[in-house]
């Protein structure tokens, strides 16, 4: 059964009016797509307004005896989940009359303070559950200004990942310039490849442009500049006469590799190609849920500080003040950890239980 959604007249708001890099009509139709909708009734004069864009691939008609299971005046920007959500539930009918659930939307957008305050809506769903401590608290309130002055333009979600990626490589390259001098200049650098590296799913979430070769491009660029500036930060300091900093990066180095060959074989035979890591379940992986404010104990926040302080907006963090204070052997330290436990359960899991399982791609 195909399916099918209807985009009425008369307008609830301007469809030409632009809101996050798009014309609300298009925003509406891709929004739509990215549900699974496969075909699109709209009325006659609106059809020859649809702009031509790569991204739809919907059969937009005037008119269709398929019975549609949305349908919404033209003129709404809503969150971009809300029409997944609905189809996945089960929902038929009107988008503006179906169950909110907290932090979605359904809004009129008739001139320009409206799309404002819509693209204010639409920015503020684009903050996540699973961001890491540093991700909520700085990252990602950088990152969300980064991307609302570029989002008018045509900076690709590709083109941003790779500006990211050029800039945690300066700071690897600056390190082994300047040996040890270089670790501050270096770990700023790094902080600003990690803030940049939301911007690229940022822009690709609001302009609905995705790919698997930006899947790959952001994956592995990020895995190049952890294991980089590991690198590069523990050879400076072996050179400057820290015997810890050497074996740190030796064991760290060798074991992070082995975790990405055990990552990259997953995705490529488990997570069907994919270079996103949600393609993939991990034995024991949980999803996560925001636990209700005051509940469970001192057990689980322990639990919940050191999962936030294994993540990596927080160990590329952590190499700035470490870098300030003199002490970068902490940071190295910590990341040794990390790229050891990950190596040992990936490689492990390999090996006693051949690996992940798919995973259901929600997002």
């Amino acid at each position: 059964m195909t399916l099918a959604a209807r985009l009425t007249t008369p307008a609830a708001g301007d469809p030409d009016i632009h809101v996050a890099g798009m014309s609300v009509l298009l925003r509406q139709l891709l929004s739509l797509q990215d549900a699974g909708i496969a075909e699109v009734t709209l009325p006659d004069p609106l059809l020859a307004t649809v702009p031509a864009d790569p991204r739809l691939h919907l059969r937009l008609i005037s008119d269709t005896a398929e019975p549609p299971i949305l349908t919404a005046p033209v003129g709404l920007v809503w969150h971009r989940m809300l029409p997944r959500r609905l189809v996945q539930a089960g929902y038929r009918g009107d988008i503006r009359a179906a169950p909110l659930e907290p932090g979605e939307f359904v809004v009129a957008v008739t001139d320009a303070p409206g799309a404002r305050a819509a693209t204010d809506l639409l920015f503020a769903a684009l903050l996540k559950a699973t961001d890491g401590i540093i991700s909520r608290r700085i990252n990602r309130k950088i990152s969300l200004q980064v991307t609302r002055r570029v989002i008018d333009t045509g900076l690709t979600p590709n083109q941003m990942t790779v500006i990211a990626l050029a800039i945690g490589l300066a700071g690897i390259g600056g390190v082994l310039r300047w040996g040890v001098g270089g670790l501050v200049p270096g770990a700023l650098l790094l902080q600003a490849q990690s803030i940049l590296d939301g911007c690229d799913g940022e822009i690709s979430r609001l302009k609905y442009i995705r790919s698997r070769l930006g899947e790959w491009l952001d994956q592995v660029g990020d895995d190049v500049v952890n294991v980089g500036f590991f690198a590069a930060a523990s050879w400076v300091l072996w050179q400057d006469g820290s015997t810890l900093a050497g074996w740190l990066g030796l064991v760290g180095t060798v074991l992070h590799l082995v975790y990405q060959v055990a990552l990259y074989a997953a995705l490529v035979l488990r997570g069907g190609g994919s270079g996103s890591i949600t393609s993939i379940r991990w034995w024991g992986q949980t999803d996560h849920v925001a636990p209700p404010a005051g509940s469970g104990g001192t057990l689980r926040l322990v639990k919940e500080t050191v999962e936030l302080a294994g993540r990596r907006d927080f160990f590329t963090f952590l190499y700035l003040p470490a870098a300030l204070l003199g002490m970068t052997e902490i940071a190295l330290a910590w990341c040794a950890i990390i790229f050891s436990v990950s190596g040992i359960t990936t490689g492990l899991q390999w090996l006693l239980r051949g690996g992940p399982e798919p995973a259901v791609r929600t997002s």
